[in-house]
């Protein structure tokens, strides 16, 4: 009896096994040929699943953040507090750093090596899953989860300069506390939310600003050159000749 295979589990296998040929190496780096012996197959098959390399990076991208989104779901769905969806998404933030550094890679190479018109669908597909996901599960706006979706592209691009995952935690651990109150404490007391925004604005954002201006404002001042007394001469008619 043939051996019947689920060609759409397949296909996402053998996206999984060239992630990280793509992330490494690089698109421009690596052909078809080289892509099937690394993961193990003919290039016939490769092909058979994907057109083109072009369209083997567009479907990686759409396949990781579909599926990002898709497992922080699965784990929040028998979850009810919104209070306990938002601590185990700083947490899956965390895990997935790597992922996102991924993502962003794939993302650059599809943006400098294909056509904008097809860049464009992939990136909105991405863009919307994930605030979708993100708007549901934490039940904020959607313009609120894209801004969250959009400080991630540019932590994720951040972080690829830093060696290991030290500054993307850090930024996770300040994001937990700019965001916790808008959106575990307002659902039940907004005048509490309120309060708790109000002390972090102080601590974490305006004392820190206003401490840097007042350093900078103090460094110009004493950077200045001080005025110097000017003496003043009084003419005399002394030694004149006269008219």
């Amino acid at each position: 009896m043939p051996k019947i295979v689920n060609h759409e589990q397949y296909r996402q296998t053998l996206l999984e096994k060239s992630l990280y040929l793509f992330t490494r190496k690089g698109y421009n780096n690596i052909s078809m040929k080289e892509i099937a012996a690394d993961i193990g197959v003919s290039t016939g098959t490769l092909y058979h699943y994907f057109p083109s390399k072009e369209d083997m990076l567009a479907q990686m991208i759409a396949w990781i953040g579909d599926k990002n989104v898709e497992e922080y779901i699965e784990r929040t769905r028998s979850v009810d507090k919104v209070k306990d969806r938002f601590d185990m998404i700083v947490d899956f933030w965390k895990e997935k750093s790597e992922l996102y550094e991924n993502i962003m890679l794939l993302a650059i190479d599809m943006y400098r090596n294909t056509d904008i018109e097809e860049w464009k669908p992939v990136y909105s597909f991405f863009a919307e899953r994930y605030t979708a996901g993100m708007s549901e599960r934490l039940k904020i706006s959607r313009q609120f989860a894209r801004s969250i979706f959009i400080y991630f592209i540019g932590l994720s691009f951040h972080s690829l300069a830093f060696d290991g995952p030290d500054e993307f935690h850090k930024q996770i651990d300040f994001l937990d506390i700019i965001f916790r109150p808008p959106i575990v404490d307002a659902p039940g007391d907004m005048e509490k939310a309120s309060q708790n925004f109000k002390k972090i604005t102080k601590t974490y954002l305006m004392n820190t600003m206003v401490t840097e201006q007042d350093t900078i404002a103090r460094k110009i001042k004493g950077t200045q050159p001080k005025k110097t007394a000017q003496k003043t001469t009084k003419k005399t008619t002394k030694g004149r000749a006269k008219a």
